[in-house]
């Protein structure tokens, strides 16, 4: 539920907690196979627990348009979208907002001690920023009721 000063929440209470990640050497096929058994729209790339990629459902448009591949051969790491851009689990909903505009993102790694521990997307701040404003207009209608008890309008 959002708080009273709802733009420094910290996206670890936003972002989603359970991420789906695959190593650099699975396979295309193996990538394809977890992104749909799990119903996500991205999965993680790491090497050694590190994310250094990721892999959306346009990554493998942009790989079967490609024609030609062996699914079962190509591995993740050549498909991948890397440098990986991640934000740390402390960065509050305002900065992270103004960095996935920055950056042209609609999804971004958490991380914490270089380790991935969530998964923001703009879904995520979507319904956030919804609940927000529900809790502000609730406010609001509270604070108005309570002027015209006392005789007081809000203009």
């Amino acid at each position: 539920m959002p708080s009273k000063n709802d733009i420094d929440t910290p996206i670890s209470e936003i972002m989603h907690k359970h991420v789906i990640t695959v190593k650099t050497t699975d396979t295309a096929q193996h990538c394809a196979v977890k992104i749909t058994e799990e119903r996500v729209g991205c999965i993680i790339v790491l090497d050694n627990e590190s994310p250094v990629g990721i892999i959306t459902e346009r990554g493998f448009a942009d790989l079967v348009k490609g024609g030609n591949f062996d699914s079962k051969k190509v591995t993740a790491e050549d498909f991948m979208t890397a440098p990986l851009l991640t934000i740390e689990v402390d960065t509050d909903y305002m900065t992270t907002t103004e960095k996935l505009k920055k950056w042209n993102i609609k999804r971004v790694p958490v991380v914490e001690d270089k380790k991935v521990v969530g998964l923001l997307t703009l879904r995520n701040l979507v319904d956030y920023s919804r609940k927000a404003v529900q809790a502000l207009q609730k406010e609001n209608t509270l604070l108005n009721r309570m002027a015209e008890q006392r005789g007081m309008t809000r203009e």
